[in-house]
């Protein structure tokens, strides 16, 4: 896209020295290079910008004056065709429910839950759901069972905190649909295949390798820390050994991958889709195979078929 702005020169009087020597002068409120009038100008590109795609907004023309304000407004128009045309819509859960379906969401009321609130990836799933015009039902594990008895129908699909993951499959029909908030969140800010792909590397994983734990946000660590303690402990048991763990958490991704044989990501809540694909090619260019929390955890339960099915 190019924003034209040499009205603002030509149509002062006083300049008269270089800008006048090298352009002719227009008549106010036109562009010298074609004398068309400005406004026409800018209103006529931002229109083929907004009726085109994003492919033909970035090239059109569109005439703006910083002196005069004129063209300000097609240009923010064409800029929004450009964003719009740009960015791919994804959705956590939306797209897998039509209106009126039950969603279940299995939220465990541990020592590591928050007190008097749940969690940003239960939020998302929960709104997403409700956008989706489906009605979202909450439990804890324990509840699951009196739950499923109480609805008219058989839900169309089990959302559980991954680390309920083995307890959630035991009590659940084997016909109804089941996955994890982590898994969710690895579709939407990720690249599904690769951490597919990603979490088999940690079934040939030996005592010298080193594998890294990142979580994106800082939280406060108890004695059973999902990422300091629960996920080494699955790890060894997907691999048979017993490798180094290194660990990070917030901003402190490291941009030397190279000393880790695998990574393993929390979903990323908090991380713009931008930061998370960031880490993920980051990873994939330093061929440090990365997989996700919920992947690993449903791999170690050997229901990991059963957690992407609802996905495909």
């Amino acid at each position: 896209m190019i924003a034209e702005n040499k009205a603002d020169l030509l149509a002062e009087s006083g300049r008269a020295g270089a800008a006048e020597s090298s352009l002719p002068s227009p008549r106010p409120g036109t562009d010298a290079s074609d004398s068309e009038p400005l406004s026409e100008g800018a209103d006529h590109n931002a229109t083929a910008s907004a009726e085109n795609d994003g492919a033909s907004a970035r090239a059109a023309r569109v005439r703006v004056s910083a002196l005069t304000g004129e063209g300000l407004s097609d240009l923010k128009r064409a800029l929004a065709t450009l964003a719009t045309g740009a960015v791919e819509e994804r959705r956590l859960v939306g797209d897998l429910l039509t209106p009126g379906d039950v969603v279940v969401l299995v939220i465990p009321l541990d020592s590591a839950a928050p007190k008097g609130r749940i969690i940003l990836p239960q939020q998302q799933v929960m709104r997403d759901a409700l956008d989706a015009g489906a009605f979202p039902c909450a439990t804890g594990v324990e509840g699951l069972p009196d739950l499923l008895a109480d609805l008219a129908r058989p839900p169309r699909l089990v959302v559980t905190d991954s680390q309920a993951f083995g307890e959630v499959d035991a009590l659940l029909p084997a016909d109804v649909p089941l996955t994890s908030f982590s898994i969710l969140m690895a579709r939407y800010k990720g690249d599904l295949a690769a951490q597919l792909e990603a979490v088999r590397a940690l079934e040939n994983l030996t005592d010298d390798d080193t594998v890294l734990i990142a979580e994106g946000c800082t939280h406060h660590r108890t004695c059973e820390d999902i990422g300091t303690v629960k996920l080494p402990r699955l790890i060894r048991a997907v691999s048979g050994a017993d490798p180094r763990f290194a660990f990070t958490s917030g901003r402190d991704f490291p941009d030397d991958l190279s000393p880790y044989a695998a990574i393993v990501h929390c979903g990323g809540c908090i991380l713009n889709t931008r930061d998370m694909q960031s880490r993920i090619q980051r990873a994939r260019a330093q061929q440090a195979p990365l997989t996700n929390y919920g992947m690993t955890i449903a791999c170690a339960h050997n229901i990991l078929p059963r957690a992407l099915a609802p996905l495909e």
